[in-house]
C-alpha cells in the first residue's frame, strides 16, 4: 500500500529503474548464454576435429599394413624398394598425425592415456619399419613371421581400439554438447522475447544475438564440413531409434539418395541391404543383426560382407541416451590380413596347408575325437627318388612334380581329410575321423599306387614312389605331438625296409628309437672318454705278397656292450652329425699311425657324405697331414657314390683341389650304384674298389662278366683296381686268372688293431685263409 501513495514520477522512476535493472540482468544472462553457446560450438568443432584426426589415423594405419603386405608380395626387388619408400612416407605421416591428434585432445584425455596411445603408435611404426626391412634385407618369410608376431598384432589391435574409442567418445561429446547448445539457444531466444526493456536495450540484445547466431552458424558449417568429410560413415540416433544425424559419407558409401535424417534405424539397414542387392535370406539376417547391434547394451563390432566389400559396423551408447553408429569399409585391410594369414598357414608352392596349420588342425582333431569317442590317423609321406628328378631335370621341374603329387594325394583321401606339405618332398595327412583304423592299410596302398603312377610334365616322363608311416589316435598316442612322433618312427621303419611301402606304428619302433637314443648318448660319452679306436685291414698285392695299403676302420669298444658293430653306430653318428667330429679324429689318428709305417704303404680313410656337407674337407686334410708328418700321396680319401650324387659340381671342385695337393682318391663299393660309370668320367679317381657283392656270387656268369668289364675299364683308364670281400682260395684263383692283382678280405686278414699289424708289414702274405681275430 505504501507504494501506491508514492508520486507518479517516483513510481515511473522506480519502474524504469527496476526495468533497467531487470533488463541489464537479463541482458547479462543472455550475453552469458551466447558466450556459452559459442564455447559449445567451439567444443563441438574441436571434438569433431579430434574424431576426424583419429579416424584418419586409423585409416593410415590400415593403409600402412596393406603397404607392408604389398612389399612382401612384390613381384621384384625394385617394386619392393619403391613400395618401401612409400611405406616410409606413410609412417612419417602417421607420426605427424599422432602429434596433431595428441595436441588437439587437450585435457579431454589424461596424460597417462595420451602417453600410452603415443607409445603404442610408436611401437606400431617400429614394427612396420622392421617388417619392411626384414622383407628387403632377409626374406619375405622372415617378414611374414614379424608381421604375424603376436606382440605386433596385439599392439596394433589395442592401438586401433584406443583410436576408435577416442573417436567414438568425441562424437558422443559432440551430440551431448549439441543438445545442450540447443536448449541454451531456446532459453536465450525465449528471454529475448519477454525482456520488457527499452528499444536500445532490446536492439542491443538483438544485435548481440545476431552476432552470436552468426558465430554459431559459422561453427555449425565447420561442424558439418568435418562430419561430412570423415572417411567413415557416421549417424546418430535418439533413444527411440530415430536418426538425428547422418553424414554424407554414409550415403555415398552405399549410394543411398534418400535423406535418412528422421528415419528409424531399421530403414537405414533396409536401404543398405537394398543398395548391396542382398538376397532375401541374407537381407533379413543383415537387418536383424543391425537391430540386435543397436539394442545390445554391450556388443562386439558387426562384420558384414556386402557384395564384394567388407564393412565393420560399431554401435556406441551416448551419455544422454541414443546411439552413435559408425560404419567403416575394411575391405582392403581384411583382404590384406587374409593374404598374410594364408601365406603364414599355407605352402606357397602347392597351396596345401603348411606345418603350422597342420599342427593347429591336429590339436583340434584330437580334442574333437576325444569328446566324440572317434579315432583318426596321421600319415607321413616321403617321396622316393625325388632327388634324382631335381638332379637330372632341375628344380623347376621338381616343383611342378610336387604340385602334381599334392593334387594326387588330395584326390585320393576322402573328404574331410587334411593334406599338408612339410617342406621338400615331405607330406603329412590327417585322415578324416572314423570309428576305427581298419581301412588304414587300404588307404596307404591307394596313396602309394596314386603317387607311383608315371608323371608326364612338359614332355618329360617321371616316376617316383612314396614311403608312408602311419599312427592312429588313441590306439598309438593320445596327444598331437605323440602322434607325430609315432608316425615319424613308422616312416623311418618304412624307408629302412625299402621304397614304396608303408608301416603302421608298433611298440617295437619306440623301443628301437629308445635304443638309438641310448646309443647316441653312449657314443657322445665314448668320444669324450676315448673309447673309439682304429682297426686296419690290409690291401695286398699278390704279385709281391705284400701290403700296399691299410684301410682304417672305426671300432667302438663299449664298457658294457663290448665291441659295437660299425653297422650299428655309424648310421646314428651320421644322422646326429657326430660323424663330423669322429671323422676328424679318425683322419688325424690314421695319419699319425701311418707316419710310422714304411714309406711305400698308404692309409685309406673313409669319408662320410655328412663330412663333405658340413666341413671343409680340404682344409681338414691339409691340417692333418703336416700335423702327423705324412706325405700327401700316402693318404687315400675313400668315398662312396652317396657323396657324389648330392652336388656333383661342388664335389668335383673339392676332388680337384685334393688331387692338386697330392692326395689320392678312391671310389668304394664300385658297381653297387646306378651311375658309377659316369662318375669315372667326371671325377679324378686314382683307384676303384669292386663291391664284395660281385665276389660272393662268382659262380654267376653275370658277376664274372661285370668284373671282367670293370677290370678292362680300369686298365684303359689307368686306374688301380681292388677287389673287396675275398674270403676263399677259389675266389682268389678265379679273380687272379682275370688279371686282378690287389685284394682285400678275410683270406688275407680281418681288420686288426694297430698293435697287431707289425707282422703283416714285415712278412709277406701267403695264400692261406687267416682266422678272424
Amino acid at each position: 500500500m505504501s507504494f501506491l501513495r508514492l508520486a507518479v514520477r517516483t513510481k515511473v522512476a522506480s519502474v524504469l529503474g527496476a526495468s533497467c535493472l531487470v533488463a541489464a540482468t537479463l541482458s547479462a544472462f543472455v550475453v552469458y548464454l551466447g558466450d556459452l553457446e559459442r564455447r559449445q560450438a567451439e567444443t563441438i568443432f574441436d571434438a569433431f576435429s579430434v574424431a576426424n584426426e583419429a579416424n584418419v589415423l586409423a585409416q593410415d594405419v590400415q593403409k600402412t599394413v596393406a603397404q607392408v603386405m604389398a612389399i612382401m608380395v612384390a613381384d621384384d626387388p625394385r617394386g619392393a624398394r619403391e613400395r618401401s619408400v612409400e611405406l616410409q612416407d606413410d609412417l612419417r605421416e602417421i607420426a605427424y598425425r599422432r602429434t596433431t591428434l595428441l595436441s588437439g585432445i587437450g585435457d579431454q584425455m589424461s596424460d597417462s592415456e595420451k602417453s600410452r596411445l603415443s607409445l603404442r603408435i610408436d611401437e606400431f611404426i617400429a614394427y612396420q619399419a622392421d617388417t619392411a626391412r626384414l622383407c628387403l634385407q632377409v626374406s619375405p618369410k622372415a617378414a611374414i613371421i614379424q608381421a604375424t608376431d603376436e606382440a605386433a598384432v596385439l599392439n596394433r589391435r589395442k592401438m586401433l581400439a584406443d583410436v576408435q574409442r577416442l573417436s567414438q567418445d568425441m562424437l558422443a561429446r559432440v551430440e551431448v554438447t549439441r543438445q545442450e547448445s540447443t536448449v541454451g539457444r531456446k532459453i536465450r531466444l525465449a528471454m529475448l522475447q519477454v525482456v520488457p526493456a527499452s528499444i536500445i536495450i532490446i536492439g542491443g540484445l538483438v544485435g548481440i544475438a545476431h552476432l552470436r547466431r552468426r558465430d554459431a552458424n559459422r561453427q555449425k558449417r565447420r561442424y558439418d564440413v568435418a562430419l561430412n568429410n570423415m572417411p567413415i560413415g557416421i549417424c546418430m540416433a535418439d533413444e527411440h531409434g530415430v536418426l538425428t544425424v547422418v553424414n554424407d559419407r554414409l550415403s555415398t558409401m552405399f549410394g543411398i539418395e534418400l535423406d535418412l535424417t528422421g528415419c528409424p534405424v531399421r530403414q537405414l539397414a533396409e536401404e543398405i541391404a537394398s543398395a548391396a542387392k542382398l538376397a532375401d535370406g541374407k537381407r533379413a539376417a543383415f537387418i536383424a543383426d543391425i537391430g540386435r547391434l543397436f539394442n545390445a547394451p554391450f556388443s562386439k563390432p558387426l562384420v558384414a560382407v556386402l557384395g564384394e566389400r567388407i564393412f565393420e559396423v560399431r554401435c556406441h551408447a551416448m551419455d544422454e541416451g541414443g546411439r552413435l553408429i559408425v560404419i567403416d569399409d575394411v575391405t582392403a585391410t581384411r583382404r590384406a590380413s587374409q593374404k598374410i594369414e594364408r601365406m603364414a598357414m599355407y605352402d606357397s608352392l602347392t597351396g596345401l596347408s603348411n606345418r603350422l596349420r597342420f599342427r593347429d588342425q591336429l590339436a583340434m582333431t584330437v580334442q574333437a575325437c576325444s569328446e566324440s569317442n572317434l579315432t583318426f590317423s596321421v600319415l607321413f609321406v616321403d617321396l622316393d627318388a625325388f632327388k634324382e628328378v631335381n638332379d637330372t631335370l632341375g628344380h623347376p621341374m621338381g616343383d611342378k612334380l610336387l604340385c602334381e603329387v599334392a593334387e594326387r594325394l588330395t584326390a585320393t583321401v576322402r573328404a574331410g581329410s587334411l593334406v599338408a606339405r612339410f617342406g621338400g618332398d615331405e607330406f603329412a595327412i590327417i585322415l578324416a575321423p572314423t570309428v576305427g583304423p581298419q581301412d588304414l592299410d587300404a588307404i596307404c596302398s591307394r596313396l602309394i599306387a596314386a603317387t607311383s603312377a608315371p608323371y608326364h610334365i612338359e614332355g618329360h616322363s617321371m616316376v617316383v614312389g612314396a614311403s608312408i608311416g602311419a599312427a592312429s589316435f588313441p590306439r598309438d598316442a593320445s596327444t598331437g605331438e605323440a602322434i607325430i612322433k609315432c608316425a615319424d618312427l613308422a616312416l623311418y621303419r618304412s624307408k629302412a625296409l625299402g621304397r614304396s611301402c608303408f608301416r603302421q606304428f608298433d611298440a617295437s619302433m619306440q623301443a628301437e628309437a629308445m635304443l638309438k637314443r641310448q646309443i647316441e648318448h653312449d657314443l657322445r660319452a665314448a668320444i669324450a672318454n676315448d673309447e673309439l679306436e682304429l682297426f686296419y685291414q690290409p690291401i695286398v698285392d699278390v704279385r709281391s705278397h705284400r701290403v700296399n695299403t691299410f684301410e682304417a676302420l672305426l671300432r667302438w669298444r663299449h664298457p658294457t656292450r663290448g665291441l659295437v658293430s660299425p653297422e650299428v653306430f655309424i648310421p646314428i653318428a651320421e644322422e646326429t652329425g657326430l660323424i663330423v667330429e669322429i671323422g676328424e679324429w679318425v683322419l688325424a689318428s690314421a695319419c699319425r699311425d701311418a707316419a710310422a709305417w714304411p714309406a711305400d704303404i698308404r692309409v685309406a680313410v673313409n669319408f662320410s657324405p655328412v663330412q663333405f656337407r658340413r666341413r671343409d674337407v680340404v682344409a681338414m686334410i691339409e691340417r692333418a697331414l703336416p700335423a702327423a708328418g705324412l706325405a700327401p700321396d700316402r693318404l687315400e680319401v675313400e668315398v662312396t657314390e652317396a657323396i657324389l650324387i648330392r652336388d656333383a659340381e661342388a664335389t668335383r671342385i673339392v676332388f680337384e683341389r685334393l688331387r692338386r695337393s697330392g692326395v689320392r682318391l678312391s671310389l668304394d663299393d664300385f658297381g653297387s650304384g646306378y651311375s658309377s660309370l659316369s662318375y669315372l668320367n667326371t671325377f679324378p679317381f686314382d683307384k676303384i674298389k669292386i663291391d664284395r657283392a660281385f665276389v660272393i656270387d662268382l659262380s654267376n656268369p653275370k658277376s664274372l662278366a661285370v668284373i671282367t668289364a670293370v677290370i678292362n675299364l680300369a686298365e684303359r683308364l689307368n686306374l688301380s683296381l681292388v677287389v673287396e670281400g675275398v674270403e676263399t682260395e677259389k675266389q682268389l684263383e678265379i679273380l687272379s686268372s682275370l688279371g686282378v692283382t690287389n685284394f682285400q678280405g678275410f683270406l688275407f686278414s680281418p681288420p686288426r688293431p694297430l698293435a697287431e699289424i707289425d707282422q703283416m708289414i714285415r712278412e709277406p702274405f701267403h695264400s692261406h685263409l687267416h682266422e678272424a681275430a
